[in-house]
């Protein structure tokens, strides 16, 4: 465990110390020369400056370097946090000045099996032993921290190559006292052997949307499972956790049963100017 001052980093990460962006203002990516650790904790960020996005509550820094951008997202609101953990969160990208989502990541943390575990290490290029496999599925399971590139409809796109796991986008999410926080990398270069970036560089504006909550996939066949399709019409209202609440039915149909929490969906767009370097 690294050594945090925690009473610094409470006065620079306070939404008071923030200054509130715009959806029109440029946002400015800091050069760095030794990239931060992705493990969500924002020690190595308390010099930055964090913007605060006043509709989501949350703020947010930007570094970059020659090979990839790294991000802070700093919640201290649980309203606006309560959904990340069902749905992940997205990072889509537009290197042409629009607000058009072209190509993108989605972030989540979740429980694999041991074998999902297994499969995973190989696609980011590790060569496990079978002795290391073995180890592996002798555990009940692990939690991930994944990372799934997006085409333009937000679809999983398949990727041309198994990068190794130090050039592929990550992110890591910790508790940090009263707030969590959420650090990424995701790389710039996009090439033929190299389709994992966002295809942009140094020196370049980048817009970024964050996107998370609202109804899943999974949520949604459930729904459909219980209610043949005819619950969706019941929405009421937000819930005091961020969510909105569609009143249950009982025998798939009938008024009454437990009510079904649908997370609240969040979106923002920020523009980044990537620092050109040193």
């Amino acid at each position: 465990m690294r050594t945090r001052t925690i009473i610094g980093l409470i006065i620079v990460l306070a939404f008071t110390a923030s200054p509130a962006f715009s959806q029109g203002k440029i946002l400015e990516s800091k050069w760095t020369a030794h990239p931060p650790l992705i493990d969500g904790q924002a020690d190595e960020w308390s010099e930055d400056v964090l913007f605060l996005e006043k509709s989501a509550r949350v703020n947010c820094a930007f570094r970059n370097d020659a090979e990839n951008l790294y991000v802070l997202l700093a919640f201290e609101d649980e309203k606006s946090l309560s959904s990340i953990n069902a749905t992940g969160i997205t990072l889509s990208f537009n290197t042409e000045g629009k607000k058009k989502k072209t190509v993108g990541f989605h972030f989540i943390k979740k429980m694999v099996t041991p074998e999902e575990l297994i499969t995973s290490l190989e696609e980011q290029g590790e060569v496990l032993s079978e002795e290391q496999k073995q180890s592996l599925r002798e555990k009940a399971g692990a939690i991930i921290f994944a990372a799934e590139m997006l085409g333009r409809k937000g679809e999983q796109a398949p990727e041309a190559t198994h990068a190794p796991a130090a050039s592929r986008p990550a992110f890591k999410t910790m508790p940090e006292g009263d707030r969590v926080i959420y650090e990424f990398r995701v790389p710039l270069a996009k090439s033929e052997t190299h389709p994992l970036g966002i295809g942009t560089g140094p020196g370049q504006t980048v817009n970024i949307n964050f996107e998370w909550g609202g109804m899943t996939e999974e949520m949604r066949k459930a729904m459909q499972a219980r209610t043949r399709g005819e619950m969706g019409k019941g929405i009421t209202g937000e819930s005091g956790a961020g969510g909105v609440i569609i009143p249950g039915r009982e025998g798939g149909g009938a008024p009454g049963g437990p009510a079904v929490r649908v997370p609240k969906k969040y979106s923002f767009w920020a523009a980044v100017k990537l620092s050109p370097g040193e």
